[in-house]
Parts: structure tokens; C-alpha cells; sequence
């Protein structure tokens, strides 16, 4: 008879369980170079054309930009708050070598309103010189980005 609650228990406890729990998606990736001159954030850069020397000049309007400002959109159920739903994020840069730099970002805290809708950033500072690839993972859902970024290399003289 204890098996038997037991078991009732758990089954109650699963179906509980999966009733509540949250469908995380990642839906869009969006990335503004940060305009050193305007002071204010260029247009998407996402699918656009690549910059070439942004520090010096090289950045959308001419203007400088080093500073780069990503915004991943989130869907989950609306009006939720789901505890465990975790995101991740690794962030990639190769420069003129080859070299690759990766940073890893976890999101977590996710509270969706009305509208089912929640936007996480981060912002990434000398990071218009290298190319960068951006990969998103969300619930069963993945997105990946690439930015053409590059500058020209300075060689000291001999």
C-alpha cells in the first residue's frame, strides 16, 4: 500500500510538474555597434554589410565604434516566471592569427509579462576588430549569428 501512494505520489508530482513547466525559446538576435560621436546605437547589424575599421572611422555614418550591444529576444509562456529555464550564449571572436576568444554567458530569471516576451543583453567593449559568432541556446530551440568585423593590422617597423 505504501508503493502504491508512493507511486501515486510521484506520477501526481510529474504531471504537476509538466503542467507548469516552461517552453523557453530564443526568437531573435540583434546587434548595435555603440556610435562613439552620435552616442547612441547604430541599426542592426545582424545580416548587414561588414565593418572594416570601425575604431577609426569605419562604422555605420563614419562614425567610431569599439563597443558592441546584443539583444537576444526570449519566448516563454506568458505571465510566468519559470524557475529553472536557463539560456546560454558563447560568444566567439577570431582574430587576424586565427585566435579565438570565447565567453560564455548563461541567462537565467526569466520573468515573461502579457506578452510572453523578454529581451537579456550584453555588451561587449573593444569588439569591432574581430569577426564574431554568436550561438544561442534556449529550451530545444538554437539560433547562430555571424558579424564580419575586421580592422586593418599595424605592424611595427623594424
Amino acid at each position: 500500500m505504501i508503493r502504491l501512494r508512493a507511486g501515486v505520489a510521484a506520477a501526481s508530482f510529474a504531471c504537476f510538474a509538466g503542467a507548469h513547466a516552461a517552453e523557453l525559446k530564443i526568437v531573435d538576435v540583434k546587434a548595435y555597434a555603440f556610435l562613439e560621436h552620435a552616442g547612441k546605437l547604430s541599426d542592426d547589424l545582424v545580416g548587414g554589410e561588414a565593418l572594416v575599421d570601425a575604431p577609426s572611422g569605419g562604422a555605420p555614418g563614419g562614425d567610431t565604434a569599439t563597443g558592441l550591444f546584443l539583444d537576444f529576444t526570449f519566448e516563454g509562456d506568458k505571465n510566468a516566471s519559470p524557475k529553472y529555464a536557463t539560456a546560454t550564449v558563447d560568444l566567439t571572436q577570431t582574430g587576424h592569427g586565427g585566435q579565438q576568444v570565447v565567453t560564455h554567458k548563461a541567462f537565467t530569471h526569466f520573468i515573461f509579462g502579457a506578452d510572453g516576451v523578454e529581451h537579456k543583453a550584453v555588451f561587449l567593449e573593444n569588439a569591432t576588430c574581430a569577426a564574431l559568432a554568436i550561438s544561442v541556446h534556449a529550451g530545444k530551440t538554437e539560433r547562430a549569428v555571424k558579424l564580419d568585423f575586421s580592422c586593418a593590422e599595424a605592424h611595427a617597423s623594424n
